[in-house]
């Protein structure tokens, strides 16, 4: 199968796209977003992806902005005729047609079945993983971007078309490799064996098929031995039964000997804590009581611990009032002389302040004529500047007249004019030098020019070659100037003519001396501009203007002062250094002035602050005077309180010591009562009494549970009795070793269809190697064109998984897997792989198969590109059609003798 064309219409970024592919080699090129991969992609759709297919894989086809539907068009040869396969995309909207060699046309699924057929594959179906199905599709065939360095043999056997490579290959091996009776044996074998087991998978082992007769004879072995593990089962229950009931009798007279203690135990117990209940009482009369007289008690001792306290206080508050009292009085002795201290330094600051005022005036002052004394030298600079411009001006102004007057010449044009002139001096030399003429001086015989006669005397210009004739035996061929025509000459010298008087007509010139002349003149006067205008230098005459104007305000808003005006007219300089020198001084004076006035601001202010702080202490020793008064009528107020509510202080101890003796006896009965109910022990005697009532109620459950056992025993005891148990058990004993049997001899089969259908299988894949050789060779023959040491593939093949391992060897080493390999060295190797399959394949297709590389040798060394490329060229000489995809320039100009086609041109 060949593709022989392809039409893109609204495909991504290809609004119309054609083009042919070669019989043999097909390079297309182009630089990256020019859509190479999107080519690609479009004509591996084309053949495998239903037109009705929708989702992300049909928003990826579509332009954007989406103008219309993707359409394809391919055209492939098979059959000895041109098929031509038409897909529109557009979901359910979509549409397909193929049109075969005699012109009959097949649409819709009819189309597709009829592709799958041509292409020996079926479409993709559409659901959520067609775009990874899609890809697995002539995955041998189709080298996406990307992925030129993958191993095509670890994809899914499908990728690699896996059945009908190996039957090429046994094709192509001979009779030998299985015969009939081998196929029929294989088959026998095989069948018998599904009959048994399940096919299995890579991560499950083959299991024993469901309803087969081995699993019916393991059910039925096991259903036997459940039954009599069942009646087993019954006499052991049986047996249990029996020990239960004697169980039970042993219990129920156990519980009936222990049960009087326990009631004897129960009474005791009962009688202490009524003991125990009658102290209690006992104690909460007694705390009561003790209670009452604490709370009598706490009034009388509370007074006279107040009044103690009170008494105290009132001798310490006494002491303290006098010392506080001559304090405050000296105190504000020491505030009249504070006051006298800031009224003297005030009136030294206001001094200060007066003198550093008047000395801020002078130096100002001063500032304002030493200001207009440097605008006055300012401004009579700025005059004396725009005086220079102005002259410097109108000497620029008079040197561009004349430029103006000179024509607009420079080094170049003279050079041209030269030129021109040595041109048409050589076109007259070579004008002169070429005419040639003819004078008859004496003619004996006939003279004839070019067949025209000439007498003696006559004369002619030759311009072109002629043919003289003396007589009837003489013919002499002149070539005027070697053979050239005089014509051309003179059209040369008129063209070189005209060439000069166009240039000194366009400079202006009568002649190239008096361009140069001219050229010279202007070269002098361009120089004296320049040294003009780098002597006027970058000041602009209206700045220069607008900042004397700006001095002239400053000069009016400035007092005048005559005499610095005189001053400035005799030295101006000697004047400003003066002013700088007495605004120098002044600024000294006020500067000493005010710093004299801030350091008696600031004893000012410590003035200040030490009488503030002398009115505030005597305002605190004020406050705590009259505190300590206040707090001693307070103190004298609550004696008489109590003293008022409890008499004296003698007839309050009296009173505070009679309760206090209450208060012992008390306390001395309630810890007689607590002393005789710790012996007892109340909270071990409920305890006891819980632990008592749990067991009588404990031993109540065991005697009924024991009674319940002992009935249910006898009840099931009597049931069991209508059956022969051992009868029964020694009958299933037998049935299910009768089933053993059965599933021995069952087993045993299954094992023997197992081993011989394993040692067929390792026959097959023992005879592997007549599969893999024929690849493993032609691997090695597309490979030696790339590597100097042609390597040899290593690779293996297994009847279930089909083929694997592949690996690289070098002369004499071990083979190398293939994923160790370098990434060029994975391309190249990958690349032989596919083009070995695909000769093999290429059988069933009519010798011929298309196989696309879209970018897939881009990590390939130089040195190794050019044996790629006749890599390439040996797989289309061999009858495989090879389109490659590449961005780069360089290296697919390497590639010969294939038809190039550029995309993005």
């Amino acid at each position: 199968m060949q593709l022989i064309s392809a039409r893109l219409r609204d495909y991504r970024l290809h609004r119309e796209l054609d083009l042919r592919f070669d019989r043999r080699l097909t390079l297309i090129t182009g630089p990256n977003q020019s859509g190479k991969s999107t080519l690609a992609e479009a004509l591996h759709r084309v053949l495998f992806l239903p037109a009705r297919s929708g989702g992300a894989l049909l928003e990826a086809m579509r332009t954007d902005p989406f103008v219309a539907d993707p359409r394809v068009e391919l055209v492939l040869r098979s059959g000895g005729g041109d098929w031509t396969l038409r897909k529109r995309f557009a979901g359910s909207r979509g549409s397909v047609t193929l049109q075969d060699p005699s012109g009959r046309s097949f649409k819709g699924d009819e189309a597709e079945e009829a592709l799958a057929r041509l292409v020996g594959t079926a479409a993709v179906a559409r659901n959520r993983s067609a775009a990874e199905q899609l890809r697995e599709r002539w995955g041998h065939l189709w080298v996406w971007q990307g992925s030129s360095s993958a191993n095509p043999l670890e994809r899914s056997a499908a990728a690699y078309d896996h059945d009908r490579l190996v039957e090429r290959l046994q094709a192509g091996t001979g009779p030998t490799v299985q015969s009939a009776l081998d196929l029929s044996v294989s088959e026998s074998i095989e069948a018998r064996w599904s009959a048994i087991h399940t096919p299995g998978s890579a991560s499950r082992a083959p299991q024993v098929r469901k309803g087969s007769p081995l699993a019916a004879a393991r059910q039925a072995a096991r259903d036997a031995s459940d039954e009599l593990a069942a009646i087993e089962g019954l006499i052991r229950e049986q047996q249990q039964e029996q020990e239960t009931c004697e169980r039970a009798g042993a219990a129920l007279a156990r519980l009936a000997a222990a049960w009087p203690q326990r009631q004897q135990e129960q009474r005791d117990l009962q009688q202490r804590q009524e003991t125990c209940r009658s102290l209690q009482q006992a104690i909460g009369l007694e705390e009561a009581a003790l209670k009452a007289l604490g709370q009598q008690l706490q009034q009388p001792l509370a007074d006279r611990e107040q009044l103690r306290s009170q008494l105290r206080r009132r001798e310490a508050l006494e002491a303290e009032l006098a010392p506080q009292a001559r304090a405050l009085e000296t105190l504000r002795g020491e505030q009249a002389q504070r006051q006298q201290a800031l009224d003297r330094a005030r009136t030294e600051l206001e001094t200060l302040r007066r003198r550093a005022a008047e000395l801020r005036g002078d130096a100002l002052r001063l500032e304002q004529r030493h200001r207009h004394a440097t605008a006055l030298r300012q401004q009579r600079g700025l005059a004396e500047r725009l005086s220079a411009i102005g002259r410097l001006q109108g000497e620029l102004e008079q040197l561009e007249k004349d430029l103006a007057r000179l024509p607009a010449i420079d080094a170049g044009a003279v050079e041209r004019l030269r030129t021109l002139q040595q041109q048409h001096d050589t076109a007259r030399a070579r004008a002169e030098a070429m005419a040639a003429g003819l004078e008859v001086l004496q003619a004996g015989l006939s003279v004839r020019l070019d067949g025209r006669p000439l007498e003696a005397g006559s004369r002619c210009t030759l311009s072109q070659a002629g043919l003289l004739e003396v007589g009837d035996a003489v013919a002499i061929r002149l070539l005027p100037g070697g053979g050239g025509s005089i014509e051309a000459a003179k059209k040369e010298l008129e063209a070189a003519a005209a060439a000069l008087a166009r240039g000194l007509d366009a400079g202006g010139v009568a002649s190239v001396e008096a361009a140069a002349t001219t050229e010279r003149r202007r070269s002098d006067l361009l120089a004296q501009r320049e040294r003009l205008l780098e002597q006027r230098g970058s000041d602009d005459a209206a700045a220069l203007k607008h900042r004397q104007e700006r001095v002239q305000e400053q000069i009016e808003a400035l007092p005048e002062h005559p005499e610095d005006e005189a001053a400035m007219d005799r030295d101006p300089e000697a004047r400003l250094i003066q002013l700088e020198q007495e605004l120098q001084q002044a600024r000294s004076e006020r500067d000493q002035a005010q710093a004299a006035a801030e350091r008696q601001a600031g004893l000012a202010s410590q003035a200040e602050r030490a009488l503030e702080e002398g009115r505030r202490a005597i305002e605190a020793a004020d406050a705590g005077l009259a505190q300590a008064r206040d707090q001693l009528l307070q103190t004298r107020t609550r004696i008489d309180e109590v003293l008022t509510r409890a008499g004296s202080l003698q007839e309050l101890e009296a009173a505070v010591q009679q309760l206090e003796t209450q208060r012992t006896a008390a306390e001395g009965r309630l810890a007689g009562h607590r002393r005789e109910l710790a012996a007892l022990d109340p909270e071990d005697l409920a305890r006891r009494a819980q632990e008592l009532t749990r067991e009588i109620g404990a031993m109540q459950e065991q005697q009924r549970q024991a009674e319940a056992a002992r009935i249910r025993a006898e009840s099931r005891l009597q049931g069991n009795g209508s059956r022969d148990l051992q009868a029964e058990r020694e009958q299933k004993q037998a049935q299910l070793e009768a089933c053993g049997q059965e599933q021995q001899r069952l087993e045993t089969e299954a094992n023997v269809l197992s081993l011989l259908r394993r040692l067929l299988e390792e026959e097959r894949n023992a005879m592997a190697s007549r599969y893999t050789a024929p690849i493993s060779e032609r691997i090695s023959a597309y490979l030696a064109p790339v590597f100097a040491e042609v390597p040899r593939a290593d690779l293996s093949y297994d009847a279930r998984n089909g083929f694997g391992d592949l690996g690289w060897r070098r002369g004499g080493e071990a083979a190398f897997p293939f994923a160790v390999l370098s990434t060029g060295a994975r391309e190249q190797f990958a690349a032989a792989l596919r083009l070995a399959m695909a000769e093999v394949l290429a059988e069933a297709y009519e010798g011929c198969l298309p196989l696309v590389f879209d970018d897939a040798f881009a990590a390939c060394d130089p040195e190794r590109q050019q044996g790629v490329h006749r890599m390439l060229r040996q797989a289309a000489d061999r009858g495989l059609q090879v389109i490659v995809l590449s961005c780069d320039p360089e290296r697919s100009a390497l590639l010969e003798a294939a038809t190039r086609i550029e995309l993005g041109s």
